[in-house]
């Protein structure tokens, strides 16, 4: 029984060695940065379960334009790849694009790079508003789609940068990925998503009639504290 015991755990452990190692068996290391801190010049070593390299480029116009870069280890099971949008308003998106490789390949040492917001309509339309520091978001007019969002979306949550964090709401079209993120550690912000709801959005109305979901008014009731007197400079250092 101990015999088998002690046979089990060096399995174990030549497993989770296994899983921070690259293609080459060698151990995996993967540059670790994100803008505005500080970054390592020098490849970090990667630990189990992480098995991949990741990079996050991000794009947003959340009250001001934004762009920037997030590179680590990762666990590829539990991380999102792909193309990652919300429109919240003609003016208001976030785009993201995510990779990881098991090498460190696609994460060398590199410059963020603005994503160019799709402007190409796709014939599809959905209730659009966008409330940072609020617990709700009612919309007045819907939003034409554009790209590959297909999805009509109602989200609720955080994002944060550094140690300052507000919630928000929003509304509008999205691609199907986006519609899966609970939290994410992006080039900008962190996205931490309490309440996602997503459905195939609706071709858009050729008359000035405006929809609105079904699911009602965004509300975080006790999800996120009312923080109305901090609010304001929250916003002025997240923004900035």
């Amino acid at each position: 029984m101990a015999k088998a015991l002690v046979t089990l755990w060096v399995l174990g452990a030549l497993q989770a060695t296994a899983a921070a190692q690259n293609e080459t068996g060698l151990p995996l290391a993967c540059f670790y940065c994100k803008s505005g801190q500080s970054c390592h010049t020098v490849p970090q070593t990667c630990s189990s379960p992480q098995d991949s390299c990741i990079i996050v480029q991000e794009h947003n116009t959340l009250g001001a334009e934004n762009s920037g870069t997030y590179q680590s280890c990762a666990n590829s099971r539990q991380s999102l790849t792909g193309f990652l949008a919300f429109y919240f308003g003609d003016k208001v998106a976030v785009e993201i694009r995510s990779e990881i490789c098991k090498s460190g390949d696609c994460s060398a040492e590199s410059t963020p790079s603005r994503l160019a917001i799709s402007n190409v309509r796709n014939g599809l339309q959905c209730p659009a508003c966008y409330a940072p520091g609020s617990e709700s978001c009612e919309s007045n007019g819907n939003l034409r789609c554009t790209g590959g969002a297909d999805q009509c979306a109602v989200v609720v949550g955080t994002l944060a940068q550094g140690s300052v964090a507000i919630p928000f709401a929003g509304r509008g079209c999205a691609t199907r990925a986006a519609c899966e993120i609970k939290m994410l550690e992006s080039g900008v912000f962190t996205y931490k998503l309490t309440k996602t709801q997503c459905g195939p959005a609706p071709r858009a109305q050729t008359s000035s009639a405006t929809r609105t979901l079904a699911w009602g008014p965004v509300t975080l009731g006790s999800i996120v504290p009312r923080v109305p007197l901090f609010l304001p400079a929250l916003l002025g250092l997240i923004l900035c």
